[in-house]
């Protein structure tokens, strides 16, 4: 099954299963979100044609998880018969005097609700009541239905449509398929059979490669090792003490920021850096500042950020990443210096390459009974101190129910003892970052947005006074791997 190219297969993948499995512990529930801001509200009309026509082309709004019995395989995708748009679409009333405020207070407890298990993971709340006519739609859904990238392209698909565009609901066939235990238990065989056949035919080329080329083996073998010990590393790794977790709940509160796209390039070509070392170093400069006012700043804090291991060409929905624990030197007072630290910390990781072993280990966890998944689940969170991810967005203008989406702030789930999600979406001119926070872990959240904004703008000011760094041998020629989230 295809929307324009994406595929959408019937069977989960390892990651996607992992997500959906985990889901069953609700402090490591997967739920991510987009919050858009419309120049004017539509009307609740063109909102339900415009949900009928995306439910109609994207064929997973309509389908539920079923699972496999005995776990012989990850769960399947099967339409839900009694799929209604009207469960999934609901409608918010925003009170006086309906500014962001009161938008962001009211759609926060929606994000921390679980999902119906047994209907499609998606929920819709369309804003109603926002200051100057404008409308917003708050969109959640189960991370094992995309990630960021996939959710990426996915969005301007079936977002970039002209202004007022009358485009009819169309409905993609799906192949209707048993949900029987018994046709689910021949599908799961046949499956694993033609897994097994695949895996066979790799092992079976890595050996003969080996044999017709023993000198390249031996040399390749450091690099596994390599790899091998990056990744080890990785799973084994301790966080800094922090007052970050001192206290938990499973409440939300959700916040904004911005950042211009310009500036942020501007800075990335004056430093030789990646955006993503730019956020990175502007997140540990606020991180720096919330500590420092709570009397306690680490030498290091350690953020989980997620790589996308997609392939170039790869159109396949569901998730392709890796979960990588970055070192941010917080006690660095310097810009220039945290900057160059983190440049430093993440040519390690993309030279060991340690991402590439993530999907076998989501292939090992799903295989293992649930506590002791849940378990090692639980413990990975607590190597890396709080999420921050950052996912490229379309340039040109998309459009919900005919009118244009000014902005849009995606949103990250804070699994396990994450008390912080920072989630950043590049749209149009500019870098919109959703926060996603744990009241009680951190409740002073508007001090946190004064902290970035402090950040930012030293890092900016450090950019303008800075002469463009010469090229570092090989920088530009090592291919690396794009970080980003899933919602």
């Amino acid at each position: 099954m295809a929307v324009d190219g994406m595929q959408f297969p019937n069977r989960m993948n390892p990651t996607d299963a992992l997500l959906w499995l985990l889901d069953k512990v609700p402090d490591l529930r997967s739920t991510v979100g987009a919050l858009m801001i419309l120049e004017r509200a539509p009307t609740r009309q063109r909102i339900r044609e415009e949900f009928d026509r995306l439910s109609g082309e994207l064929v997973r709004m309509r389908q539920r998880v079923v699972e496999v019995p005995l776990g012989l395989a990850p769960p399947e995708w099967v339409e839900d018969p009694q799929f209604d748009r009207d469960y999934h679409l609901r409608y918010v009333a925003i009170p006086a005097p309906g500014g962001m405020e009161e938008l962001l207070e009211e759609i926060s407890p929606l994000f921390a609700t679980a999902f119906d298990p047994e209907r499609p993971l998606w929920e819709a709340y369309v804003a109603e009541g926002l200051a100057g006519g404008r409308g917003a739609l708050f969109l959640k859904m189960h991370h094992c239905l995309t990630d960021g990238v996939g959710g990426a392209r996915l969005s301007e698909m079936l977002l970039g449509r002209k202004a007022h565009a009358t485009t009819p609901a169309r409905r993609r066939r799906v192949a209707g398929r048993p949900a029987t235990p018994v046709a689910m238990l021949w599908r799961a065989a046949w499956d694993n059979l033609g897994d097994a056949v695949g895996a066979s035919g790799a092992a079976l080329r890595s050996l003969t490669a080996a044999a017709l080329k023993p000198g390249a083996t031996l040399r390749s073998i450091p690099d596994y090792a390599q790899t091998l010990t990056g990744f080890g590393r990785e799973l084994v790794a301790r966080r800094a003490e922090s007052p970050l977790h001192h206290q938990r709940s499973l409440s939300r509160r959700l916040s904004t920021f911005d950042m211009s796209l310009r500036e942020v390039n501007a800075a990335r070509e004056r430093f030789d850096a990646t955006n993503n070392d730019i956020v990175l170093t502007v997140v540990s400069g606020a991180m720096r500042r919330w500590h420092s006012a709570h009397g306690a700043v680490p030498d290091e804090l350690r953020v989980l950020v997620p790589v996308n291991l997609r392939r170039q060409g790869d159109a396949t929905a569901g998730n392709r990443l890796a979960l990588l624990a970055v070192r941010l030197p917080v006690k660095e007072p310097d810009p220039v210096r945290r900057l160059r630290l983190i440049q430093e910390h993440m040519g390690q990781i993309k030279a060991d390459r340690r991402a590439t072993l993530y999907p076998l280990l989501a292939r090992v966890m799903t295989a293992m009974p649930l506590f002791i998944a849940k378990q090692i689940g639980r413990q990975q969170t607590t190597r890396t101190n709080f999420i921050c991810t950052n996912v490229p967005g379309p340039r040109t203008t998309c459009y919900l129910a005919g009118e244009a989406i000014e902005k849009i702030y995606p949103y990250v789930p804070l699994v396990g003892d994450h008390p912080v999600g920072i989630a950043l979406y590049s749209y149009r001119d500019t870098m919109s970052v959703g926060l996603d926070i744990d009241p009680l872990a951190m409740h002073d959240l508007p001090y946190f947005r004064q902290a970035l904004q402090e950040a930012y703008d030293e890092t900016l000011n450090a950019g303008r006074h800075t002469q463009r760094s010469a090229v570092r041998p090989g920088r530009r020629n090592r291919p690396t791997r794009q970080l980003h989230a899933a919602p």
